[in-house]
């Protein structure tokens, strides 16, 4: 059934036919359903889901991607591109969940075959929706390729969508490893970026004798507010030789 379909919309694509006219061919053959209400709807940003592949089980072409056909969507998929080699070449590649809404995501956030390929390439085998937040945070080969060079070669989806949702960049890190900040691993880092401790804060701190700092002790400092200008009103009203520790219990108490 799938096949007829994907000639339905390729003389679409190829203006031999109009999309009143397509919509009579796909009811034709039984894949058109005139009581499904249109929806220009895409799918927005959501979350990265923790869902298995097991729970995405490669559905059947014909209920998965064209459940209820209408004018609105036919319209909505030429517009975006989404044709029917682009449609076959996704589904050779045994990606599950696709749908029309999703084909029309992906033409929309650049999600092409070749960059499914060059994820799976690198040991991913991301969802669907997994694909389109990787596009949207711009998750590219190259941002990959990076942290794989650095070390960091067992990055999951999930991890890698936020390291781009936070501004975790391969810079990021060889900033901090050169100031001699310890304990870098892709979490510390995220929360390093979620609380501020940037490499221009290590810098400030260590310029005030306070050198020995590690990811964590950056991040709990940041956390109570230990920042350069507190510490030096600290040594101003009298109190020398503090340590990190120190500080964090005057910004506690």
């Amino acid at each position: 059934m799938v096949r007829e379909q994907l000639a339905v919309l390729k003389m679409l694509e190829e203006g031999k036919i109009t999309t009143n006219e397509a919509f009579d061919l796909l009811d034709a053959i039984g894949q058109t359903d005139r009581s499904v209400e249109p929806s220009l709807d895409v799918p927005t940003a959501q979350q990265p889901s923790d869902e298995t592949h097991a729970e995405h089980s490669a559905p059947d072409m014909d209920d998965a991607v064209f459940p209820g056909l209408d004018v609105v969507k036919l319209t909505e998929m030429r517009i975006h591109g989404v044709t029917p080699e682009f449609i076959e070449e996704l589904s050779q590649m045994g990606i599950p969940g696709l749908s029309m809404d999703r084909l029309v995501a992906m033409r929309i956030h650049g999600v092409k075959p070749e960059y499914v390929r060059e994820m799976r390439s690198a040991g991913l085998d991301p969802s669907v929706d997994q694909l389109i937040q990787m596009r949207i945070h711009g998750v590219t080969p190259e941002f990959l390729g990076e942290f794989h060079s650095l070390g960091f070669t067992k990055l999951d989806v999930p991890k890698l969508i936020q390291m781009r949702i936070h501004g975790v960049m391969s810079d990021f890190y060889v900033q901090l490893e050169s100031l001699g900040v310890e304990g870098l691993t892709i979490d510390r880092m995220i929360q390093m970026r979620i609380h501020g401790a940037t490499p221009d804060y290590v810098r400030e701190i260590q310029a005030l004798g306070l050198t020995e700092l590690n990811a964590d002790k950056l991040i709990e400092m940041r956390i109570h507010g230990v920042t350069a200008n507190y510490v030096q009103r600290m040594e101003a009203s009298g109190l020398h030789d503090l340590t990190v520790d120190r500080l964090i219990e005057l910004r506690g108490d």
